[in-house]
């Protein structure tokens, strides 16, 4: 424990900070936010509270804008499944390069595996 907080207790549940994931929310156990998605002028954004609030403010730091964000930008493709928006430009140091057409920005597609084939394409 630093500076008097504390991450998880001796069980792995959250105590005094949680971490959550964008996506997905809390990493670890918590019984003490929500987590769930709201809808601010058309956009779909994660967000938590404490549970149990009736609070429907939703903070952003400072400078935070919708179309800089993930929550415009993130894009996830299961296996299997190829964005037709993506188009495969090569293989650089263990990760797949796409060109994002609706971007105009290269994607970055990390693998799982240490043996997995080239893409042939």
């Amino acid at each position: 424990m630093r500076l008097g907080l504390q991450y998880l207790s001796d069980g792995g549940a959250a105590v005094d900070l949680v971490v959550v994931d964008q996506q997905h929310g809390p990493t670890t156990p918590c019984n003490w936010i929500e987590f769930g998605f709201v809808t601010v002028d058309g956009h779909r954004l994660a967000s938590c509270r404490l549970k149990g609030s009736t609070s429907r403010q939703l903070m952003t730091p400072d400078g935070w804008q919708f179309e800089r964000s993930l929550s415009k930008t993130f894009g996830f493709v299961p296996t299997g499944e190829d964005d037709k928006n993506l188009r495969f430009l090569r293989q650089e140091n263990g990760l797949d390069v796409y060109w994002n057409e609706l971007t105009g920005k290269e994607v970055y597609v990390g693998r799982t595996g240490i043996n997995q084939p080239a893409r042939d394409e």
